[in-house]
């Protein structure tokens, strides 16, 4: 073999790890970044896509780490070569179960739906759903965030749980009270009722 063949070869064969640490390193970067996002609020509006970016990346990067691994474990025999693929399945893993939670939550029947009171400070629309969880909707200038939580009814008092919203409004309501057509929220704004 020519001494610059011979070279490449050399090269090559300890630049391979740092490829796969960098591979890894780029699924651990978009897996975090694509976890957020499925965990918190998201956007709808004009560039809503956007935020799949990162999931998107997630896939790409996974699928080329589980390409190379196989490669590497049709030299070596070793099963080890499989955990940057796994850490990248498990990821993807993670951002598909929330992704089809939230789905699941948006399918479900809205038993109750409230609003804010025209000319109220905060714009909110509270769904609550049959599955004691409800889908709150923020209305901002470029479009709309949904975020989600869960949400218990006794009689006419509802009692909000726990949530995702990091929106506008500093802290969202805790308990409040259905009366007629209103709901009375402990220090926050009176909602109408929309549907029932």
């Amino acid at each position: 073999m020519p001494p610059h063949r011979q070279a490449v070869a050399v090269v090559r064969h300890y630049m391979r790890p740092y490829f796969r640490i960098a591979i890894g390193l780029i699924i651990i970067w978009f897996g975090i970044k694509a976890i957020k996002q499925a965990i918190g609020g998201y956007d709808l509006g004009l560039f809503h896509q956007f935020q799949y970016i990162p999931f998107g990346l997630l896939i790409i990067f996974t699928v080329a780490a589980l390409l190379l691994d196989t490669t590497y474990y049709k030299l070596h025999k070793k099963f080890y070569q499989f955990v940057t693929s796994f850490i990248g399945l498990t990821l993807c893993g993670i951002v598909t179960f929330k992704i089809i939670q939230r789905n699941s939550v948006d399918n479900s029947e809205t038993v109750l739906q409230v609003s804010n009171l025209p000319g109220a400070t905060n714009v909110l629309t509270f769904e609550f759903k049959t599955n004691n969880k409800f889908r709150l909707t923020e209305y901002d200038r470029l479009g709309q965030t949904v975020y989600y939580g869960k949400y218990d009814k006794l009689n006419d008092t509802l009692f909000i749980n726990d949530n995702n919203y990091n929106g506008y409004v500093k802290e969202l309501p805790k308990t409040g009270t259905i009366k007629a057509d209103t709901v009375y929220w402990t220090k926050f704004d009176t909602m109408l009722i929309d549907r029932k």
